[in-house]
């Protein structure tokens, strides 16, 4: 097993209600929260340790409930940034 270090920010489009949303790695579910900020200029950054067999892993960010739209940008492993298309990252 390999500690590995994640951060991504976590958008979220205009809503009237308060949504929620759940962070998972893989099948394990990081955090669960309820967004109360104003969409227009905030962004929740998620910092997760992970401790991951090497090989392929993704993190994910599945909508509970609510109207609002969540996305995600400045994805990083251990610091190093990657591109955020699916989230998914390789453990040496």
């Amino acid at each position: 097993m390999v500690t590995v270090q994640l951060a991504v920010d976590v958008h979220c489009d205009l809503s009237t209600d308060s949504p929620v949303y759940r962070v998972y790695v893989d099948n394990d579910l990081y955090t669960e929260r309820t967004w109360i900020w104003p969409s227009y200029q905030n962004f929740i950054r998620e910092h997760l340790v992970a401790e991951l067999n090497p090989g392929q892993h993704q993190v994910r960010i599945e909508k509970v409930y609510g109207d609002g739209n969540f996305t995600v940008d400045r994805f990083t492993v251990d610091s190093v940034p990657l591109i955020v298309n699916d989230l998914t990252f390789t453990v040496s």
